[in-house]
């Protein structure tokens, strides 16, 4: 007897999750990767950034999301609005979708001031293209 074939379809994507934690990567001014790879032609189109801990700092700082290019995941925002959930730039719409050029890491680009305390989960969702 043949096996039925499978409708199942090789990797089309996923849905990953990545941490920035101030006891584990600092809180410098400046671009912090962090420990998630998406592959070239990787197309984000959807996420939700989880605050565990409110991040803070000695002066004005503020927090982006950066996979592709400068802040295509969340734009520069103060940390005073960082708490909660916060959705991505890519929100289910076609329009607002990241699509990688290469290999890319998720960076958290701080600003202005310094960190001193916080975590934040960020889950994203994607499929692989061509």
């Amino acid at each position: 007897m043949l096996p039925t074939p499978s409708l199942f379809t090789p990797q089309l994507g996923g849905e990953v999750k990545a941490t920035y934690e101030f006891a584990v990567h600092g809180g410098a001014v400046g671009d912090i990767p962090l420990d998630l790879d998406l592959p070239a032609n990787a197309v984000v189109y959807d996420g939700l950034i989880d605050v565990v801990t409110d991040p803070t700092s000695g002066g004005a700082a503020t927090v982006a999301l950066k996979l592709e290019g400068a802040a295509d995941l969340l734009a520069a925002t103060a940390i005073a609005s960082v708490t909660g959930q916060l959705d991505t730039i890519p929100d289910n719409a076609a329009a607002n979708a990241v699509k990688t050029t290469a290999n890319r890491t998720l960076t958290v680009t701080v600003a202005t001031a310094a960190l001193t305390a916080g975590k934040i989960n960020i889950f994203l969702k994607y499929y692989l293209s061509d």
